[in-house]
């Protein structure tokens, strides 16, 4: 070997040994960090959902809570009002509660009505897992959850999913719920692939690199190196960087969802307890205002929180009838005088379009719940050639008062107050839904003494519906036409 070859060796060889231990060392880190940053997003986002389910269980027992604990009511009857409350209870496309007893036999499923009555303690899902006899073991050692496999209604299809039951004991009942985690799992897959993505991405360019650097020799081989390593370094941070986005983003839906949908359950909740206050005698007024003052608290603690999702009364009904269905129901429970005139929509707006609308709706009636002292509420929505016009009007005055006067805001004050102050999430989320469909939200003085409330979104034209697929209407079928 003579010194050209030697030497050559002597700046060659060291730099492929630096080289070949950067590389593995950069790929043993880079896996271990992924798979260390999927873990702890997947941890996460299936603890916030366990976090929710315990939530809302927690809030259908606090609504049926004065119906079990209250003697004066007779069993039946408070078990009649119970299942009607449980089975309207809903929270998006695929959440809803289902209500067994002891012994397996459904009581209450708004999905699959034709379970009710039947006995599925021996139900099992395809791996085996007796779904029924497990549930009903978690809630009766205190509550609990259990992961298994069921047939998800929004898309006909086999998906995870994590339930969680809790025992009413004076009647015997397991009270259940739960969420679906095909999402979770297809979100890591994706974040899995991104990451094996850059790190082969790394792997390549760190090999182009290395291969530059013994062709030039011993003389580039610390910039090399030194280079190698801040890319490696910068991919790292840019990947920890894209974890931390995706788990803002989920945090931020899972506050949206919650805000727009439980929360509204539960203003509704409070002031049914409210005007049932008004009906009852003085004894069961203590645990009313107990129930009411649990109810303020969850309340509080939803918007805190604040946890794709669409009203499935939406895809059953069309958004006129559901917006009518909305103002029966806030009548009902509210004891304020709702005048409704609505025409139908069809498909002149998207389904996501629809669903903004009706959100507005709900967010607005709950305003007037909250901050007005209205008697009366009118409720428009018109079809028009050009686009859809929905408008919330009522006759109150905002419950702040002026600093100046000490009385109620009015007309025009009311609209420099809304537009110069912070009335919370609700508000805004109107504004931000109307313009993601290039619509517009408009806030004035009601001619009628409250505020006038207007969406308007353009037509965009004919929207597809979706098929639902699944065969529900018999008990004997396989498991992946039931749902749970």
């Amino acid at each position: 070997m003579n010194f050209k070859t030697k030497l050559l060796a002597a700046a060659v060889l060291p730099v492929m040994l630096i080289a070949i231990a950067s590389y593995w060392v950069i790929n043993q880190q880079s896996n271990s960090l992924a798979e260390t940053q999927i873990a702890t997003l997947e941890q996460r986002t299936l603890n916030a959902r366990r976090a929710e389910l315990e939530k809302m269980n927690q809030l259908a027992l606090n609504a049926i809570r004065q119906l079990y604990e209250n003697p004066n009511i007779p069993i039946a009857e408070a078990q009649s009002r119970a299942k009607r409350l449980l089975h309207e209870m809903a929270f998006g496309e695929d959440g809803y509660f289902f209500v067994y007893s002891l012994d397996g036999t459904n009581i209450v499923h708004p999905r699959l009505p034709n379970l009710v009555g039947k006995n599925w303690w021996d139900l099992q899902d395809p791996d085996g897992d007796f779904v029924i006899r497990n549930l009903v073991k978690v809630a009766q050692s205190g509550g609990g959850f259990h992961s298994y496999v069921w047939n998800k209604p929004s898309t006909g299809k086999l998906a995870p999913k994590i339930g969680h039951a809790v025992l009413v004991e004076p009647w015997g009942w397991m009270i259940g719920t739960g969420l679906y985690t095909d999402d979770v799992e297809a979100e890591v897959a994706t974040l899995r692939a991104e990451l094996e993505q850059s790190i082969d991405s790394t792997k390549t360019k760190l090999l182009s690199l290395t291969l530059l650097a013994v062709l030039l020799a011993a003389l580039f081989t610390y910039l090399i190196r030194l280079s190698e390593q801040r890319f490696a370094d910068r991919r790292l941070k840019e990947l920890t960087n894209r974890i931390v986005e995706v788990q803002e983003d989920e945090r931020k839906r899972v506050s949206t969802e919650l805000h727009d949908g439980i929360s509204q359950l539960l203003v509704s909740a409070r002031y049914g307890l409210d005007n049932a206050m008004t009906h009852v005698g003085p004894g069961a007024n203590k645990a009313l205002t107990k129930s009411m003052g649990i109810i303020d608290d969850a309340i509080g603690e939803v918007r805190r929180i604040s946890m794709a999702l669409r009203p499935s009364v939406l895809d059953d009904i069309g958004l006129a009838a559901a917006v009518k269905s909305l103002g029966n129901d806030f009548a009902e429970q509210s004891n304020i005088k709702v005048f409704i005139d609505t025409t139908p929509v069809g498909d002149r707006i998207s389904g996501t379009a629809r669903t903004a609308l009706y959100r507005v709706a709900q967010e607005a009636l709950t305003n007037v719940a909250k901050h007005s002292n209205a008697e009366q509420v009118w409720i428009s929505l018109e079809a028009r050639s050009q686009d859809v016009c929905l408008t919330i009007e009522d006759d109150g005055s905002l419950k702040i008062q002026n600093s100046k006067t000490d009385n109620p805001l009015n007309g025009s004050d009311l609209v420099k107050f809304h537009r110069n102050q912070d009335l919370g999430m609700g508000l805004r989320n109107m504004q931000e839904r109307m313009d993601a469909f290039q619509g517009a939200l408009s806030v004035t003085p009601s001619t009628r003494g409250g505020l006038r409330i207007c969406a308007i979104l353009p037509v965009t034209g004919r929207a597809s519906n979706k098929a639902k697929s699944a065969d529900l209407t018999s008990p004997s079928k396989p498991l992946e036409n039931h749902v749970s």
